[in-house]
């Protein structure tokens, strides 16, 4: 058995029964060290880990063939601090406070990062979007360093993957370690490196866009501008393929006999298809909501997990697999998910929970007039799928029966009513049982500007 030994740490650990432990799928002992990557923006539908016919991401392939993949995660929110405040808390947007952009965690929630460090490992940040800064996040909680120090509105991956890698070998080699990656390339507007067009041009142009956000506009490509399809979605694969060499370059550093390797979106995005493209947020959609999730674990078997996971699920997970005790004091809505790692049976979630800030333009195609200062949620059980919109004078309900209707696209609320109201009550019930609230904080005006430019804000 080979040890595969590379940069930090990289000092081979024989066990005797190592061969009997992978093959047995369980684990001997807690590995020592924990990379969490974020890849945001990246459809679970766009990697050829999840079934895709183009070579987007090959890095997280070869990880995802060494690990388990979850056909059926969820992300809690569809915009990057939210989702991201749920990974790392293991709380639903409602419970932490950090339901919008520009709203920081809420005093008191504790983080993975915090608990780490008061178990004795080193922690580092690495961020490429002003959207996950400090001051406008309050994600840096437990992080000795949280490097989200560059200009504008976002940092180049290579740029914050050579940050991580700097501080990574900076470290002892016995020491523990939690590294978190946070990798913006496939966000829009998709700029093109030129490195990868070739691999990445459709031939033809796909259908027209007759909306385009103002953010997303591409330099003309066929005809007077890009207005096609495929223009974006060519380019969008070209800049997720770019941020997987800055994955390959992370892992080749990384000792993978003693790391956990997470690699997840924070949400995906909706390219064609909707009256509104090109874009996230504001929708609870399955292209958004449903995300890639691969979790490696030294000495555990490769294995697809059909069950339906949340990114809560993470926190609680991790500290089981590091061999961390979760402090008394802190309660979480996330389930750890080692039964499922070790292909150990576990009672299933019967339900899924996913959020988003209403935007009125984004629904503009139903003349919904919704509350800016409500919330859009969604819970999902079985086939079904219910979404409940803040509406200025009562909410607005969508159902979608899920086995016929993937798409979401045919509104039956109406048709089943006893369904309907089933899920309605159990939405209530997750929504009352925490309550943070949070408004956006006062942004100072170039903060402001900034997430106006990505679309953030209206």
């Amino acid at each position: 058995m080979k040890c595969r030994a590379i940069g930090v740490g990289g000092r081979c650990r024989w066990l005797g029964l190592a061969l009997l432990t992978v093959l047995a799928g369980c684990r001997a002992e807690p590995p020592p060290n924990l990379v969490l990557i974020s890849l945001d923006t990246v459809r679970r539908d766009h990697l050829q880990s999840y079934g895709y016919a183009r070579d987007t991401a090959p890095a997280v392939a070869r990880l995802a063939s060494e690990s388990a993949v979850f056909e059926n995660a969820f992300a809690q929110d569809v915009e990057t601090n939210p989702s991201h405040a749920s990974m790392l808390t293991g709380l639903y947007p409602n419970v932490h406070g950090n339901r919008h952009h520009g709203i920081k965690l809420r005093a008191g929630v504790p983080t993975l990062a915090a608990i780490l460090d008061d178990a004795g490992f080193r922690t580092g940040a690495f961020i490429s979007a002003v959207t996950l800064r400090a001051q406008l996040s309050g994600l840096d909680r437990g992080f000795e360093s949280y490097d989200d120090r560059f200009g504008g509105m976002r940092r180049d991956g290579r740029l914050t993957t050579a940050s991580a890698l700097g501080w990574l070998r900076s470290l002892l080699p016995a020491e523990r370690f939690f590294l978190f990656l946070h990798l913006y390339d496939a966000h829009g507007p998709y700029a093109s490196t030129g490195r990868y067009a070739e691999l990445f041009d459709s031939g033809e142009a796909g259908p027209r866009l007759e909306r385009i956000p103002d953010y997303q506009p591409l330099p003309a490509a066929r005809g007077a501008s890009a207005h096609y399809l495929n223009d974006y979605v060519d380019r969008y694969d070209e800049m997720i393929r770019y941020a997987d060499d800055r994955v390959a370059a992370l892992l080749e550093e990384i000792d993978l006999d003693r790391t956990v390797v997470v690699v997840l979106a924070d949400h995906g995005e909706t390219l064609g298809g909707r009256w509104w493209p090109l874009d996230h947020g504001a929708r609870v959609v399955d292209e958004q909501a449903r995300i890639p999730l691969i979790v490696h674990v030294p000495g555990l078997a490769p294995r697809r997990i059909e069950a339906t996971v949340e990114t809560v699920d993470l926190l609680p997970t991790l500290l089981e697999l590091l061999g961390v005790d979760l402090p008394p004091e802190v309660s979480l809505q996330g389930r750890s998910l080692v039964p499922l790692l070790e292909g150990r049976g576990v009672e299933p979630r019967e339900f899924s929970f996913t959020g988003a800030r209403p935007v009125d333009r984004r629904y503009a195609d139903r003349a919904y007039q919704l509350d800016r200062s409500g919330r859009i949620e969604s819970v999902r059980g079985g086939r079904w799928k219910l979404v409940e919109l803040p509406g200025l004078r009562s909410p607005y309900l969508e159902l979608y029966d899920l086995e016929s209707d993937p798409g979401e696209t045919t509104n039956v609320a109406e048709r089943h009513p006893a369904v309907r109201d089933a899920l309605l009550e159990i939405l209530s019930d997750w929504r009352a049982a925490g309550r943070a609230g949070g408004r956006p904080r006062e942004l100072d005006p170039e903060a402001a500007a900034q997430l106006r430019a990505l679309g953030y804000l209206d």
